[in-house]
């Protein structure tokens, strides 16, 4: 019989894991806070986890530090349509080949600046705002506004505006996926949902058992994107037939892959979870995340 981490992890060794991780969370910032403003502040990248079929892949924040982050140019020079400011941008991949059911997964930053984006999207983006300020603007001219600790949607065939009015960081997942019949009638829009709202009230686990709710704010085709919360408690999770990427709001929890390894995950991480992917949760304090699921 199986024995839990949850059990098995000896009290005064969780303890010790977890200053260990408040220590380093202090050196760098977690979701809705102000960046460094220095590189120094920054924690030290970790490598990229190796690929698998089965395997989690995690990252903690300090991979996604804005001094991780390379240089990709001027907007301007990548070709587009600049009309406010001269915006650069930087970025980082995690999973930089869409191997997970077309899914890529990275982070992104930008400088302020506006510019029209008429081409349209050939794949549907999701991402979490770190820090920063900005909107996208659909075709009919609906402004979509967001801030730290938004997520915001943008379609397949989305296209619009993008104007940044403070320097943006970012972490997303671009699905590669085919069209959807009907989806593109009309005009496609951005959908922008705040985090803290979109969750409900803290949950109790009933006689150990763990308690969980989420909740769909957009689920078009292949991709799915909503929010999960999860008291404590152990649950076992059978083999996957979709992929998921998800990013850790809040709380403390350990995923262990089907080979026995186990990763601890906590606010600020980015998880992904393959297709065919099945393993066990051990939930150490209440869990938040926001999800992204493609098929």
């Amino acid at each position: 019989m199986r024995t839990s981490l949850l059990t098995a992890v000896m009290p005064a060794v969780e303890e010790e894991a977890k200053q260990r991780w408040l220590a380093r969370a202090e050196q760098s910032y977690s979701w809705g806070q102000a960046a460094p403003s220095t590189p120094s502040l920054a924690a030290p990248a970790e490598s990229a986890p190796a690929e698998s079929s089965v395997t989690l892949v995690h990252a903690p924040f300090s991979y996604f530090a804005l001094d991780q982050l390379v240089p990709k140019g001027t907007r301007r020079e990548q070709g587009s349509l600049v009309d406010v400011g001269e915006p650069c941008d930087f970025t980082r991949p995690l999973v930089p080949k869409a191997k997970w059911n077309g899914a890529a997964v990275g982070s992104w930053a930008c400088s302020e600046g506006g510019w029209d984006s008429p081409k349209l999207r050939p794949t549907t983006e999701t991402f979490l705002v770190i820090d920063g300020e900005g909107s996208v603007t659909d075709t009919d001219g609906m402004i979509h506004r967001f801030g730290p600790n938004d997520v915001v949607v943008l379609p397949k065939h989305w296209s619009g505006r993008w104007d940044i009015t403070r320097q943006i960081h970012k972490v997303w997942v671009v699905h590669d996926h085919p069209d959807v019949p009907g989806a593109a009638d009309g005009v496609v829009r951005a959908v922008v949902a705040p985090v803290w709202s979109c969750f409900g009230p803290e949950l109790r686990s009933v006689d150990g058992s763990p308690a969980s709710a989420g909740q769909t704010i957009y689920d078009i085709g292949p991709t799915k994107v909503g929010f999960w919360s999860c008291s404590p408690g152990s649950f076992f999770v059978e083999e996957r037939s979709s992929a998921e990427c998800f990013w850790v709001v809040d709380g403390v929890f350990f995923l262990t892959n089907p080979d026995g390894s186990a990763r601890r995950c906590a606010a600020g991480d980015t998880v992904v979870l393959p297709a065919g992917w099945a393993g066990h949760w051990d939930v150490l304090e209440p869990v938040r995340k926001v999800s992204v699921e493609v098929e």
